[in-house]
């Protein structure tokens, strides 16, 4: 008696063993991607929630930064503010792992100081030697407002501050003379400045005629010399 091998088909069975790995295929990769989806979320709520606490602190000027879990925060912070306080309730919002502190105390005084000694600086570097009038008269030529233009930058710049312009002359003619052109002079210089948008407040303009020379009045070339304008800072 021959014994018969019945064919059996797997087709069936193979489906139903593939399936579940592929079910477990796609859960996985959602789970993947939903854990990714989380992730990101957590530096932009981080951020978010700090914003708030910087807000609300309004303790000065800081900038956040976030790196994961991490918080950096800088910027100045106002002299007296709680520091510590205020860096504490950052290391308290929900995910954060680290406050980097980076800030650096603002001091308005000594701010206020490097600005002037900046603008001493500018105004002592500047050459005003070609600031020049026409013959006999307190009338600018071409060359002298060409040479004030780099005084009208430093001036707009730094409009809490003020300069006196002097005017100055040689010894040569009547005295009272000298002085009322050294005063026209230091006017017109003024009066220019004003028109190229700098503020009236900021300028003094005065007149010394020839009683503050630099150089010696029997030389040709002394007496150009003391015929000048000179621009200092007020205090």
């Amino acid at each position: 008696m021959r014994n018969t091998v019945l064919p059996i088909d797997l087709k069936e069975d193979d489906n139903q063993g593939i399936w579940p790995w592929v079910i477990a295929a796609v859960t996985l990769t959602l789970l993947a991607v939903s854990l990714r989806s989380e992730v990101s979320q957590i530096p932009r709520s981080i951020l978010s929630q700090a914003h708030t606490v910087v807000n609300r602190a309004d303790v000065g000027k800081i900038n956040v930064d976030v790196d994961g879990r991490d918080l950096t925060v800088n910027g100045t912070i106002n002299p007296g503010a709680p520091r510590d306080a205020f860096v504490e309730s950052l290391a308290r919002i929900n995910g954060v792992r680290v406050v980097n502190d980076d800030m650096r105390e603002f001091d308005p005084r000594a701010q206020a100081k490097l600005q002037q000694q900046k603008f001493q600086s500018l105004l002592t570097s500047l050459d005003l030697s070609k600031v020049a009038f026409e013959q006999g008269s307190a009338s600018l030529t071409q060359d002298g407002e060409q040479a004030l233009r780099q005084l009208v930058q430093v001036l707009r710049a730094y409009p809490q501050f003020r300069v006196r312009i002097s005017g100055h002359t040689d010894n040569t003619g009547r005295a009272e003379v000298n002085l009322r052109i050294s005063r026209q002079r230091a006017r017109a210089v003024a009066d220019f400045l004003a028109t190229q948008r700098v503020n009236p407040t900021q300028l003094i303009s005065q007149g010394y005629g020839a009683t503050r020379p630099i150089a010696d009045n029997s030389t040709e070339s002394g007496r150009a010399a003391n015929r000048r304008i000179e621009i200092s800072y007020v205090d």
